[in-house]
């Protein structure tokens, strides 16, 4: 039985940061009050229209939308800005 593998563009992929960070909060913690209802929205969204449906919503909590060579998207935390030693990759 083979696997049944979707058109680029149809999966979405949220990075397990990104999750913590603006959708359900950090484990063995509450979930924070402003982040309540998210998990929902989201599979409101995919439901009812897809990633294009998912990605305002993603980008409304600040988080990325990228698109790979080859049409999968991940949804991501922010780079950091401002801290040119972070991202050199140098600590002081």
């Amino acid at each position: 039985m083979s696997k049944l593998r979707k058109s680029p563009g149809e999966n979405v992929r949220i990075t397990a940061e990104a999750w913590y960070a603006q959708v359900a909060g950090l484990p063995d913690e509450p979930v924070p009050e402003h982040f309540q209802g998210r998990e929902e929205a989201l599979l409101e969204a995919m439901n009812a229209g897809g990633p294009h449906a998912v990605r305002p919503l993603v980008e409304s909590w600040g988080l990325v939308w990228k698109v790979g060579p080859r049409g999968g998207i991940t949804v991501d935390v922010p780079p950091w800005e401002g801290d040119e030693t972070i991202q050199a990759g140098k600590v002081d």
